[in-house]
């Protein structure tokens, strides 16, 4: 008979804002806390909560005191400015003997490489990884721990266990997110506060309206309140038995801004009965009274998300009552008119690079009508969507990218083959077809946009790899990083101010290209709305499938339609009301040394995508052909809006993060 293994303990870690709540939980029995310094972390809103540097070192010493391990997370997206300065902070968090860095940015991990450090590093869970090449990557860059996706399994955890040997962590009580991790952009781009940069004010939290997308009519739901998009928080505490067993190693409980008189009993009730499971497993049950404790204290309503599969309509607070906090609610986001246009919004980008060549016009295309259309008009680079939106008609073929790949050769022009944002590991074994049969294509390069993506296409093609906007690349560090995994150019932030893109193009080391038009990418959720709201189900459900009947749109408190797009995953892409447009502006971009500009615009038809092509065609060439002489024409702006009706704005250029406080450039006249 095959002797059975002993139960692994796993960690119990505690989040910790303050040095109260730093007690009650070591009281309460965590194994582990996880907190933060002043900076380069992901909870700043507030500023009596985080540790100075001094009360870092109190901490290690009062944890190591208790036998309990402390992380300190260094999880912000980071600018070049930003990782120059953090060397000193990497190297003090090792000499005061921290037990881990919690890290989202491939950039402090190269540095901390650099600086020789071997304190253990965790991948946060916004590194993104959400499927085992994910895990190699970060397994080859030294990560010992990878905190997982939110939308991962326990099912899908336990076979990526047996095949890691990295220590996986999940999210088990506490506040989620409507979107992945790192892959909202809405508050950075609207407000400047970036999800991804610890100032989130949480735009999934406002009350929506969902309607028919072209004549605005409101749809009636079966929702009992208009927060459509309100996850409620995790809590797996009645599953502990299936968490332990899927190979989760630590047991994360999110609340780095909460109280010490919350956190104290929340821990205790992990505590009690984890020490009871490992009592006797064989005979654990669950005590029901613990949870009705519990379930009194909760802060919104609880659910179990993603564990056991995708949870639909049950995980959404829809009423919003238990709310804690609404940090902002709708507001009308930026605007073009005629007006507007002899104004540049965009500061003067100073010494320009008065050599620099002209930038290739790229296109990203959701169909092959629309990418075919792009090309004959005047499109240098094609990127093929890694998305099949339901709007734009049956999905890539084959034969498409065969014919686009070829026409592509004749006229000059480079195709990239796209693959998805998110690739959960079911979905994993479509890219690996994918990559084989476009390879033997030959065409110009692959779009990659998470690190399974560039794990996968590095290890089995050897074509150019083009980083999209979704790896989040904001430093030199991430770029020198991933240049040996073949990328060769970057898409630069979606979520920065115009300022900041320039800081980047002057000092990238990988060819740098700015989205300068199209839709613009707020949230992507494995949540399915139409399904939820007129259905009641998921896909998993024999979903009749709303979301191929219209096109769909989120209309906000402050009147404004966010266009909503169902994926071939069943995958919802939500974006701003407003489209970005710098056709009027194109002058800033000259001699700023981006390498290429792109028109982001996967969910155009193809009448759409040749008209609007040939008007930036039009301004790119008669802007370099002739800098000083050129003005924008206000008829173009007349056939952009003939094109596309918009609105169109200015988007993170003028709203977007600022992090550079220093040598503000004046703006254009």
């Amino acid at each position: 008979m095959q002797k059975t293994q002993a139960v692994s303990r796993v960690e119990l870690l505690a989040p910790v804002g303050k040095w109260d709540v730093l007690e009650a939980v070591i009281a309460a029995g965590a194994d582990a806390v996880y907190l933060g310094g002043k900076k380069y972390n992901m909870r700043l809103h507030r500023k009596d909560f985080n540790f100075t540097g001094e009360e870092l070192q109190e901490v290690v010493k009062f944890a190591h005191a208790h036998n309990v391990k402390v992380y300190v997370t260094v999880n912000n997206l980071l600018t070049s400015a930003e990782i120059s300065e953090l060397s000193a902070y990497l190297t003090f968090l090792q000499e005061i003997d921290v037990d881990g860095l919690i890290i989202q940015d491939l950039g402090v991990a190269r540095r901390a490489k650099e600086l020789g450090l071997t304190v253990p590093l965790h991948a946060s869970v916004m590194a993104n990884a959400h499927n085992l090449e994910s895990l190699f990557f970060l397994q080859e860059l030294g990560i010992t721990r990878v905190i997982l996706s939110r939308e991962l399994t326990l099912a899908e955890i336990k076979l990526l266990h047996n095949q890691v040997s990295l220590e996986l962590e999940y999210f088990t009580h506490g506040d989620m997110c409507f979107s992945h991790g790192s892959q909202c952009y809405h508050s950075g781009m609207l407000f400047g506060e970036s999800s991804n940069r610890g100032r989130c004010l949480k735009p999934c939290r406002w009350p929506f309206k969902l309607v028919e997308h072209d004549s605005q009519a409101v749809l009636p739901v079966r929702a009992g309140g208009p927060h459509f998009l309100a996850v409620k928080d995790i809590c797996l505490l009645p599953y502990l038995p299936e968490v332990i067993e899927a190979g989760i190693s630590s047991l994360k409980i999110e609340g780095r801004m909460r109280e010490a008189g919350y956190l104290r009993p929340l821990i205790g009730f992990y505590r009690r009965a984890l020490d009871r499971y490992y009592e006797d497993p064989a005979g654990y049950s669950f005590n029901w009274e613990e949870y009705e404790a519990l379930h009194e204290m909760r802060v919104r309503d609880l659910s179990p998300m993603y564990a056991f599969g995708n949870p639909g309509p049950a995980s959404i607070g829809y009423t919003g009552e238990r709310e804690p906090r609404f940090f902002s609610c709708a507001v009308k986001e930026p605007v073009l008119t005629v007006q507007d246009l002899a104004a540049n919004p965009l500061p003067d980008p100073g010494q320009e690079k008065a050599g620099d060549s002209r930038p290739h016009l790229a296109v990203k295309a959701g169909s092959y009508p629309a990418a075919r259309a792009a090309l004959e008009n005047g499109a240098d680079i094609i990127y093929t969507s890694g998305e099949n939106f339901s709007s734009q008609g049956p999905p890539w073929r084959l034969e498409d990218f065969r014919e686009l790949v070829a026409r592509g050769k004749e006229c000059g022009v480079r195709v990239v083959i796209g693959t998805p944002r998110i690739t959960l590991p079911g979905e994993m074994e479509r890219i690996y077809l994918l990559l084989e049969e476009t390879h033997e294509l030959e065409p110009d390069g692959i779009l990659v946009a998470n690190l399974g993506a560039i794990y996968a296409a590095s290890k089995t093609t050897r074509l150019p790899l083009y980083a999209d906007y979704a790896c989040n690349l904001a430093n030199q560090e991430a770029a020198a990083l991933l240049q040996k995994y073949g990328v060769v150019q970057a898409t630069a932030p979606l979520e920065f101010c115009w300022e900041e893109l320039l800081l980047m193009s002057r000092e990238f080391p990988l060819p740098l290209e700015a989205v300068v038009h199209g839709t613009l990418p707020a949230m992507v959720s494995d949540h399915c709305l139409p399904a939820a709201l007129l259905e009641g189900t998921t896909r998993y459900q024999l979903c009749p499938g709303p979301c191929r009947k219209m096109q769909y749109g989120l209309r906000d408190a402050a009147g404004q339609i966010h266009p909503l797009e169902t994926e071939h995953n069943c995958r919802n892409h939500l974006f701003l009301a407003h489209e970005l447009a710098l056709l009027p502006y194109l002058r800033s971009f000259y001699g700023a040394g981006f390498k290429s500009l792109r028109l982001e615009i996967p969910t155009y038809s193809a009448e759409e995508a040749g008209a609007v092509t040939k008007l930036y065609r039009a301004n790119l060439d008669r802007l370099w052909e002739s800098p000083t002489s050129y003005r924008f024409l206000e008829g173009d702006w007349e056939k952009l809006l003939q094109a596309r009706k918009g609105p169109f704005g200015t988007g993170p250029y003028t709203r977007g993060v600022k992090v550079n406080k220093t040598g503000r450039l004046a703006p254009r006249v």
